[in-house]
């Protein structure tokens, strides 16, 4: 192991005791073995310390550390500075990876690229993998190696969009892929540890800007259980500002790499998107304690900030009906049917698992 290790595994850990054994023994299980796990306990109360140093002391490839919390960026920060693998895979803690997912990223035919990307499974509790499709390449890989193709990713990471239409990427989260730590370490990248939502598409942004060479390789490796308690599912009452800071770096990076001229449009569709978000997901969350003169005072605040006074007016150019109508009636001050549409909305977000 040491400097040589082909593969930094790194996870992140905050209260997941019962999830994290599953976890943890899904990367032991893997069929190949020239790896480091690096476990962050970012402050747990529950029993997740004790599991990390259960398996520390049962296998010498496991490393823990432990820090007061401070969020997943800072332990995903941690283990990134921690790590001696000429790769670097994250898994979060409640998630878990196929047996072949370690043994694709360490083969010999992709040692030359510096970005793979993977296909998630997606599962309701309780649930297990069917075999089959979930374990076999669908289709055998994509290149993504010239200007134009990186134009393409990220314009598809801004709007949340599939690479092919039958696949199943997230190009936003850091999860079903190998990064190279080279190319970490060589532009300092890091999460930001200011963000709660989005720190980790502009990481994802940072990087495929920063790297060479990518490949998406068709196989479903990476298995997440869809619960109800995960916290992009939580309210979030500093929705809003956590947003405006993410707007701020994502513009920042865009125009500091000069896409922003090429992604223009792809950006304040992005920008649209979220300000959808920022309605039905925070300011008329169902959960908000917030009176409805409180809320009616944050889409005010929200009228105010030049990023989403910009992005409105391309609002009937480049989006969808639904976001259209909320946009149309959020514009105009028309804040009781704007809540009406959120509710609507996010009752069918929850329906449809895609909140």
């Amino acid at each position: 192991m040491g400097e040589n290790v082909m593969i930094s595994v790194i996870i992140p850990v905050y209260n997941t005791a019962g999830y994290l054994k599953r976890c943890i023994d899904s990367v032991l299980g893997s069929s190949y073995e020239d790896w480091e796990l690096i476990l962050v306990d970012d402050g747990s109360t529950d029993h997740s310390l004790f599991i990390c140093k259960q398996y520390s002391k049962a296998d010498c490839r496991v490393k823990y550390f432990r820090q007061e919390h401070r969020g997943v960026s800072a332990a995903r920060n941690r283990g990134a500075t921690e790590s001696q693998g000429i790769w670097i895979v994250f898994v979060d803690s409640d998630d878990y990876i196929s047996p072949d997912f370690l043994g694709t990223v360490a083969s010999e035919e992709y040692q030359g690229q510096e970005l793979l990307l993977f296909d998630f499974v997606r599962l309701k509790k309780g649930r297990k993998p069917s075999g089959g499709r979930a374990a076999m390449a669908v289709k055998n890989e994509q290149g993504y190696d010239r200007e134009s193709d990186r134009l393409y990713l990220v314009e598809c990471l801004l709007n949340m969009r599939q690479l092919n239409k039958d696949g199943n990427i997230s190009l936003a989260s850091p999860c079903a892929k190998a990064y190279k730590k080279s190319v970490i370490d060589r532009y300092s990248l890091r999460f930001a540890e200011d963000l709660a939502i989005y720190e980790d598409r502009l990481f994802n942004l940072e990087y495929i800007g920063k790297a060479r060479s990518c490949t998406y390789i068709r196989k479903q490796i990476y298995y997440v259980e869809v619960r109800m308690d995960s916290a992009m599912r939580g309210y979030n009452p500093d929705f809003l500002h956590n947003d405006i800071r993410y707007q701020k770096k994502l513009l920042d990076i865009l125009k500091g790499s000069g896409l922003f001229p090429k992604v223009k449009a792809a950006y304040y569709s992005s920008v649209l998107s979220n300000m959808a978000d920022i309605l039905v997901r925070g300011i008329f969350h169902p959960l908000s304690t917030r009176t409805y003169q409180e809320k009616c005072r944050q889409c005010g605040e929200m009228r105010r900030v030049g990023i989403y006074r910009r992005a409105v007016k391309y609002n009937k150019r480049i989006s969808n009906l639904p976001r259209q109508l909320l946009l149309f009636f959020y514009r105009r001050k028309y804040y009781r049917v704007v809540q009406l549409i959120c509710r609507t909305s996010y009752k069918i977000l929850e329906v449809t698992g895609r909140i």
